[in-house]
């Protein structure tokens, strides 16, 4: 009856706890609040600050901060001119180059993005900034970060319910056994669940990126070159099972398609 109860909790939280993905329309499960999202990754920001070296690149730095700022400023008139504010919340926008040598950047839930100097070897101009930097913004207005804290807290509870439920059969009489199924069953939800979903983020990520470079006037036909660019001659196999991110074969071919798409939302007709 317990275990009944806290499914019947579980699957009122789902239910309640529904959102939609910006400019994509697609149906998110979001527990945590925007607020909460916000407090948390300000804290691990601030933590990644204490160790992290900021550039002494001036030029690559302003660069970095100008390109951000002038994609913000589309994005939020954008979003604010079609009544869609409320994706913005809980987004606190912040542009760091680092001095370290990653071909890297991230972005917490926040809007707090972070380049490494390593990046510049490819996003050596504004349009290319853009590209990483648009990416970056596509996982923290599409709330990525609160989309998967989410999904992981659901996992964890169903793990415990299913290992519980399968302690009381036949076959879970042995504790050796039951931790078996708990191993399989958190295997099986990463490789089924969370890993798919993953790529499910990087792929939105980059449309979404793609939409904002647009309304901010880069050139968006750059993008599949870029990542041409960076794959040099490494290309990742079309074999993405046990991957979080597309394989690059397939992202650029993602990208590609979503060309025209994206550059609907030019402003200036000269670039559609």
């Amino acid at each position: 009856m317990k275990k009944l109860a806290v499914l019947s909790l579980l699957v009122m939280i789902v239910l309640n706890s529904c959102g939609t993905a910006a400019f994509t329309g697609r149906q998110q499960l979001l527990v945590y609040s925007d607020e909460s999202v916000s407090a948390l990754s300000e804290e691990s920001y601030a933590e990644f600050l204490k160790t992290a070296v900021i550039s002494g690149d001036k030029q690559h730095t302003e660069m970095v901060r100008s390109v951000g700022e002038k994609m913000v400023t589309a994005l939020t008139s954008y979003l604010v001119g079609i009544g869609q504010q409320d994706y913005l919340s809980g987004l606190n926008w912040e542009f760091r180059l680092v001095k370290d040598p990653s071909v890297n950047a991230f972005c917490l839930p926040n809007g707090k993005i972070v380049l490494f100097e390593g990046i510049l070897q490819f996003a050596d101009n504004p349009n290319h900034l853009a590209i990483v930097i648009g990416h970056e913004m596509g996982h923290a207005v599409a709330r990525h970060g609160n989309e998967r804290m989410s999904q992981q807290a659901l996992l964890q509870s169903a793990g415990q319910i299913a290992t519980q439920v399968f302690s009381q059969t036949k076959y879970g009489q042995n504790a050796q056994t039951v931790e078996l199924f708990a191993q399989a069953f958190a295997f099986g939800s990463n490789v089924g669940v969370v890993l798919p979903f993953s790529r499910k983020h990087e792929y939105e990520a980059d449309r979404i990126g793609l939409y904002i470079m647009a309304l901010a006037g880069y050139d968006i036909y750059q993008t599949p070159l870029f990542w041409e660019k960076m794959m040099g001659d490494q290309k990742s196999s079309s074999f993405d099972f046990l991957s979080t991110h597309p394989s690059d074969v397939k992202r650029i071919a993602a990208i590609s398609e979503s060309l025209d798409e994206a550059a609907k939302y030019y402003r200036d007709p000269e670039f559609k």
